[in-house]
């Protein structure tokens, strides 16, 4: 049996973390690397809630279950978490911190403060000058930032070390989106804000361009159904892409001085994600803008509302929150990347699941959710080739780990990545002997080069790809590029 290393492009080493540093005391949950493994306890919240209170992405777990490669998000929490007219702020902020455990103070802090951009610069801060080293049963380990892909590379090749890549959740962080605080956005200092992220040492490979709420660039997708009446998202749901959304697409995808920060679609709305698309054919013909989806799932559906005869069970979640089959063709077309979520919740309809994937008996909860994705990894196969694309280069692991989500079964943490990708190999090696597949350079590639490529090799790819991005004003002609996504077997 192969042996699996794993590269994460959407997770939150630093947001729990980060949160515990403005506690009056020096708190030992302010460190990336401690590790609150999950008990029968905090199993059992979990089962109940949804909620998990231990800890699924900090470096100790991570360097067990063998990363090599992570993309760190940075993530200013939106104020609109924490501000109901109709709950006292104090009694908000208890009642937030017991479900996403980042620190009463950090909470208090986050409601009072009206400066995003501010925000976003400590925590960067915070996680520059972070211990980047530790002790595991005797062996030390370590990660370390990378600013370009010759670095994440020699970083990775390193034993016991994982390269770090920054990204950041949400384009508020430039502050804006704040108006209902008192603060209009100003479209200078976003501008000027972008410049001044653009300059740092690591600055980061991509960007959401939204998150949860409001942030006058552009709608955002319904994501907190969960929180029900606690939280009001309804400003600006669902709404396209606004005139300084515009201009901060540009200024981000802007080359001029060598590096361009990418957009992730994920938490857009589909009337953004369309339009954006729209302004990359319309203002970027002479450049190929690699496509990313950090931490999502697939709909199961065409933009038509038609369902593509891909064999796969009829468990989608269909909130347009994750994404349509052209849309996965146009991730794939555009040489980027589609990262899974591991949220249950994102990738499945919970009552649909209960009754439209068939239990296995004696099946682990492990292998139950290794199924559920692999619903996800087929359908995506079968959507790219039957569109005459390769099937297998498309995907990664975007956990959104230690970022509030509901985790799988038998996943509840990044050192669960390996006993995954040892389920997948079985359910891919069942596929391939139905022989779904049409196209040669699909059908015959071997169980571990895809089960490889979406647990690591595909990530790396495309990261390679990107940063080299950064060295050239146009892919056009680049030995690299290719119309679609190359094989990688």
């Amino acid at each position: 049996m192969p042996q699996f290393r794993y590269a994460d492009i959407h997770c939150h080493p630093n947001l729990k973390t980060f949160g515990h540093s403005f506690s009056r005391h020096n708190s030992p949950r302010a460190d990336m690397w401690h590790e609150i493994n999950p008990s029968w306890f905090t199993r059992k919240i979990h089962r109940l809630t949804g909620v998990s209170k231990f800890s699924q992405a900090d470096f100790s777990s991570m360097a067990k279950g063998k990363a090599k490669i992570i993309s760190l998000s940075l993530y200013p929490f939106e104020k609109g978490f924490f501000i109901n007219p109709n709950v006292p702020p104090p009694l908000a902020a208890f009642l937030a911190d017991w479900g996403i455990e980042i620190g009463y103070n950090r909470i208090r802090h986050l409601q009072k403060h009206t400066d995003y951009f501010t925000d976003l610069l400590k925590e960067y801060e915070f996680v520059i000058n972070s211990r980047q080293e530790h002790i595991i049963n005797g062996q030390a380990y370590r990660w370390q930032l990378a600013a370009n892909w010759q670095e994440a590379e020699n970083i990775s090749a390193q034993e016991n070390t994982i390269a770090v890549i920054i990204s950041i959740e949400g384009a508020h962080v430039f502050n804006c989106g704040l108006a209902d605080f008192g603060v209009k956005p100003d479209e200078n200092e976003i501008l000027n804000n972008i410049k001044k992220v653009k300059q740092w040492q690591y600055a980061p490979l991509f960007i959401g361009l939204s998150h949860n709420f409001n942030n006058d660039l552009c709608g955002h997708a319904r994501s907190l159904q969960r929180l029900g009446k606690l939280v009001n998202q309804e400003k600006n749901i669902d709404a396209g892409l606004f005139n300084l959304g515009e201009k901060v697409v540009h200024a981000l995808l802007d080359n001029s001085n060598g590096r361009s920060i990418y957009i992730d679609l994920k938490h857009m709305s589909l009337a953004a994600r369309q339009q954006y698309l729209q302004l990359l054919k319309r203002d970027y013909s002479n450049r190929k803008i690699p496509l990313i989806v950090s931490h999502g799932a697939v709909m199961g559906l065409s933009l038509n509302g038609g369902r593509a005869n891909t064999g796969c069970y009829d468990i989608f979640n269909a909130a347009d929150i994750n994404f349509y089959d052209e849309e996965i063709i146009a991730v794939a077309a555009s040489g980027g990347l589609f990262a899974l979520q591991m949220d249950i919740c994102i990738n499945a309809d919970l009552k649909k699941l209960k009754a439209g994937l068939p239990v296995i008996p004696g099946e682990t909860p492990l292998h139950r959710s290794a199924r559920i994705i692999w619903n996800q990894l087929q359908h995506i196969a079968m959507v790219l080739d039957s569109n005459g694309m390769f099937a297998w280069g498309t995907t990664a692991i975007g956990s959104d780990f230690d970022g509030s989500i509901n985790p799988f079964p038998g996943i509840l943490t990044v050192e669960s990545f390996e006993p995954l990708a040892k389920e997948l190999l079985h359910l891919t090696a069942d596929f391939i002997t139905q022989k779904k597949l049409s196209l040669p350079q699909n059908a015959q590639c071997s169980t571990e080069e895809i089960i490889d490529g979406f647990m690591y090799g595909n990530a790396s790819e495309v990261f390679e790809r990107i940063f080299l991005i950064h060295s050239s004003r146009s892919l056009i002609g680049m030995p690299w590029f290719h119309d679609s996504v190359p094989p990688l077997c």
